[in-house]
């Protein structure tokens, strides 16, 4: 890698020639400004990153740019907080301020409207709020994105906009809806809200085109039915139910291709009832990641919490990529204790959240034997950095590590059937210990004796959050370990990538002869 130094003495700064003639007067006042030579579509994309302000900002930079802000189509800004002494002087000028930007707007178009206010949205600001918002709909909105730390309701108005395309809307009340007219809209992420179930179907209904949807903190509903073809992919992010309510969530989407269900899911106490996703049809799914986490994780409430993870596994078994989390890993440890037998899989991806308290090796094994067209594996670590046991080379060295346990715990048959497939495997590492890394020994060793084709383990530790006095020795000494194994397949090769004296990254690919 060349370095290239630069020094703060003038003295050590290049001299220009001396042959050089110095600038004169002409050349001076005729230098070319090749900022006002810019094309007003670059200007107006330069603006989409800016708030309002700043881009009104920028009249200074150059004449042809005093107004070139008014046909800005991207309204951004963020309304003065309450916390100011002077804070109601200081909303009344801002208030004027967008007053007067919104009558200058010569924009056709409003691309996107952006605004973040941290303050209760009393009876002076939401109807300032709703006439702003009702200008932007009138100039044909695309994307809105409201910010604030209080509950807002959307007027009539906003559910009739037929041109909007993205929306991402966080604490709005939804009591009013009348009618949804959202026949363009394709990405829509509603955060913190009340839905009950007869407004998540209206919201569905109108709109037709919606490929993304994610629900984020929203209680309220027991059910999603989408019949659209369109919808492509469904979030849901720590769902949550009122008391009254029976804690159940079905979810019916034919047509769905991306199901992710994560987050905290949060219990009601319904007659002892814990809380529950139930998936009717989606026999289009081909992606599906089950990384949620119910809260409690008492003995009485075990086989529930069996009973869940096993059913969510059996609807979704077609899909060609797997996510599990580290809760649906500790109770598959429970299924391991009580026998009871998964649904075959039909992944070709398959990845794991594990974390160092809870590693599940012998859950991982479970789902390795019931999947039979497995070709990836990938391990994502969650493990806490800075353990009183670092993963050091030595610790490698002083365990002899088999895997005859996790042999013993599986059909041999069965797993050897299963593992012809699997060619890679990768895991990924943010600074892990000794505690996270032993279980990973163990179970990296059980692959090598079963998975006679595997062609490659990369073990990628860029994103460490030790990577500033990381050191790659107790990696090698993984390799080492790997690449000494008689088991292995001849053709394997490890690829160590990790962050080395300040570099972003660095790889090493290594390879027994």
């Amino acid at each position: 890698m060349a370095i290239i130094e630069f020094s703060a003495n003038p003295s050590c700064l290049p001299k220009r020639p001396r042959s050089s003639p110095p600038l004169g007067r002409d050349e001076t006042r005729n230098s070319v400004d090749y900022i006002s030579q810019l094309p007003d579509a670059i200007i107006l994309h330069i603006f989409s990153f800016l708030t309002t302000k700043d881009a009104i900002g920028t009249s200074v930079l150059s004449k042809r740019w005093c107004s070139t802000w008014t046909a800005n189509p991207h309204i951004s800004f963020s309304m003065p907080g309450r916390h100011h002494r002077h804070s109601s002087m200081m909303l009344e000028r801002f208030m004027a301020f967008m007053d007067a930007v919104l009558l200058r707007c010569t924009a056709i178009k409003v691309k996107s409207f952006i605004f973040a206010v941290d303050r209760g949205l009393d009876s002076a600001v939401a109807p300032t709020i709703d006439r702003w918002l009702d200008f932007a709909v009138g100039h044909d909105l695309e994307e809105v994105t409201p910010r604030k730390d209080s509950i807002y309701a959307l007027s009539q108005f906003f559910f009739r906009c037929t041109t909007l395309v993205s929306s991402h809307l966080s604490r709005c009340c939804f009591s009013k809806i009348a009618t949804v007219n959202w026949s363009s809209l394709k990405r829509l992420h509603i955060g913190h809200a009340e839905l009950e179930d007869d407004t998540m179907m209206q919201v569905l209904r109108g709109s037709p085109a919606l490929e993304f949807l994610h629900l984020d903190y929203c209680v309220g509903f027991n059910r999603i039915i989408v019949e659209s073809r369109c919808l492509r992919e469904l979030v849901i992010d720590c769902h949550g139910f009122h008391r009254a309510q029976v804690p159940i969530l079905k979810i019916s989407a034919p047509h769905l291709l991306k199901l992710r269900l994560l987050g905290d899911y949060c219990e009601t106490d319904f007659e002892g009832q814990l809380g529950e996703y139930k998936l009717d049809e989606v026999s289009s799914l081909v992606e599906a990641e089950l990384n949620f986490e119910i809260q409690i994780f008492e003995n009485d409430k075990a086989k529930v919490c069996v009973d869940i993870v096993k059913g969510l596994l059996e609807r979704p078994h077609h899909v060609t990529t797997l996510v599990i989390g580290s809760w649906c890993l500790r109770v598959l440890s429970i299924m391991e204790a009580r026998e009871v037998f998964l649904p075959s899989l039909e992944c070709r991806h398959l990845m794991f959240h594990v974390a160092a308290d809870h590693f599940g090796v012998h859950s991982i094994v479970k789902i390795l034997e019931s999947s039979l067209r497995l070709e990836k594996l990938f391990l994502q670590m969650t493990c806490t950095p800075g353990s009183e046991y670092p993963f050091f080379a030595e610790n490698v060295r002083r365990r002899n590590f088999d895997a005859k346990e996790l042999q013993n715990s599986a059909k041999q048959r069965r797993i050897y059937r299963c593992l012809m497939h699997l060619k890679d495997v990768e895991i990924v590492d943010p600074g892990a210990n000794w505690l996270a890394w032993e279980p990973v020994l163990s179970l990296l060793k059980f692959l090598l004796q079963n998975a006679r084709w595997l062609d490659k383990i990369k073990i990628n530790s860029n994103n460490s959050r030790l990577s500033e006095r990381l050191e790659p020795w107790g990696l090698l000494e993984v390799a080492r370990m790997i690449l000494s194994d008689p088991n292995r397949s001849p053709n394997l090769k490890v690829i160590l990538s990790y962050p080395s004296r300040g570099c972003p990254s660095e790889s090493l690919h290594l390879q027994a002869f």
